[in-house]
C-alpha cells in the first residue's frame, strides 16, 4: 500500500480522483488554501483535508508527496519532501530555471528517493503510438515533424514566456522522444494578453516546428496534432476537443493508407499508474525522470532566449 499526500486542491483534486480509482493506494490527505474547495473535496471524495502543508510533509506514514502547487513553489516543497524521505510526483513545469531543477535532482539523489515529473504527453494515446512506432524504426528515420496546439485563452493571460514554459513544454518533450535533442532553435511570436508562437528546431539531418497559440476565440475547439514525415512513411494526428470533438490518426506509405485506432486512455491516469508501478515493483521510471524534464526545460529556455534576442540559439553545448 502506497500512502499519498497531495499538495494543492486545484489540479490536485484531479489527481485525487485518479488515486481513488486505483488499488494499492491510500490518500492520507490533501492540502489547500481555499477552505471552500477543501470542504467540497472532503464531502465528495471522503478525503481528509488540511490547510497546514507541513502536516502532510512531516507525516512519517506517507510514502509519496504529489505536488500540484504553482510552479514557483515546486522547488521549495519538492526539496522539503525529499529531505523527509518521501518519493515525489511533481506537476509540470517542474521549474522555471535549470538551477532549481538541478537542485531538485541533487536532493533526490542525496536522499535516495525518486522524483517523478508528470510528462503526461508520453502517455497520450496518439503520442505514445507515434513514439513507439518511431523508436521501433518501423518508419525509418524521422525527417520532418510539425507539432501544433491552438486554443482559446482558457488559462488567463498567457504571455510569450508563459506559453513557452507552461504550454509548449510537452511538445518539446515529445520531439525529444522522436527526434532527439535539437542542435539549435529559432522562434518568433506575437503577444497581446495571450500569445502565438512559431518555433523552428534544427537537428543533424532533420527539422521540426512547433506552433502554439492561445489567441483563438471562445468557440474555437482546443486543437492539437502532429505530422511526422519519416523515411518510410508519414504519420499524422489531428484532434479537436470542445463543442466539436474529433480525433484522427493516419499512417501513409507508398502502398497504403491506414487509419490507426485510438484507445481512450487517460494520459494523467496512465502516468500515475506508471509511477506507482515503478515504486511498487522497481520497474523502469525513466519516462518521468527529472532528467527528461531537464531536457525539455533546456529547449524551452533556448526558445525564450530566441524570442528575446531574435537570434538562432545553439543548444548542443547547453545540453
Amino acid at each position: 500500500m502506497i500512502r499519498v499526500g497531495i499538495l494543492g486542491a486545484g489540479f490536485g483534486r484531479t489527481h485525487a480522483e485518479i488515486y481513488k480509482g486505483l488499488e494499492g493506494v491510500e490518500i492520507v490527505g490533501i492540502y489547500g488554501r481555499n477552505i471552500k474547495k477543501l470542504e467540497e473535496i472532503k464531502e465528495s471524495l471522503a478525503i481528509k483535508t488540511t490547510n497546514d502543508i507541513d502536516e502532510l510533509i512531516e507525516d512519517p506514514s506517507i510514502d509519496l508527496i504529489d505536488i500540484c502547487l504553482p510552479t514557483h513553489l515546486h522547488k521549495k516543497y519538492v526539496v522539503k519532501a525529499l529531505n523527509k524521505k518521501k518519493h515525489v510526483f511533481c506537476e509540470t513545469p517542474v521549474a522555471y530555471t535549470l538551477a532549481e531543477a538541478e537542485e531538485m535532482k541533487r536532493c533526490s539523489k542525496e536522499n535516495n528517493r525518486e522524483l517523478y515529473v508528470d510528462l503526461f504527453y508520453k502517455f497520450s494515446d496518439p503520442h505514445r503510438i507515434a513514439i513507439d512506432m518511431i523508436q521501433s524504426e518501423k518508419l525509418g528515420k524521422p525527417l520532418v515533424a510539425r507539432v501544433y496546439q491552438k486554443t482559446p485563452p482558457y488559462w488567463g493571460d498567457m504571455t510569450l514566456d508563459k506559453i513557452v514554459q507552461d504550454f509548449m513544454l510537452h511538445n518539446f518533450d515529445f520531439l525529444n522522444e522522436i527526434m532527439g535533442e535539437p542542435n539549435e532553435v529559432i522562434a518568433t511570436g506575437i503577444e497581446r494578453e495571450n500569445s502565438h508562437v512559431f518555433v523552428h528546431l534544427n537537428y543533424e539531418d532533420a527539422i521540426a516546428s512547433v506552433e502554439s497559440s492561445t489567441l483563438l476565440p471562445e468557440k474555437f475547439s482546443f486543437t492539437i496534432g502532429f505530422h511526422i514525415i519519416c523515411e518510410l512513411g508519414t504519420l499524422t494526428f489531428d484532434g479537436r476537443f470542445g463543442e466539436i470533438t474529433e480525433q484522427k490518426m493516419m499512417l501513409y506509405d507508398n502502398d497504403s493508407i491506414e487509419s490507426i485506432p485510438l484507445p481512450s486512455n487517460d494520459d494523467y491516469e496512465e502516468a500515475i499508474k506508471y509511477m506507482l508501478d515503478a515504486i511498487n515493483n522497481g520497474n523502469d521510471s525513466s519516462m518521468l525522470s527529472i532528467d527528461e524534464s531537464i531536457k525539455s526545460l533546456k529547449v524551452a529556455l533556448a526558445v525564450k532566449e530566441s524570442l528575446r534576442t531574435n537570434n538562432i540559439v545553439t543548444l548542443k553545448n547547453k545540453i
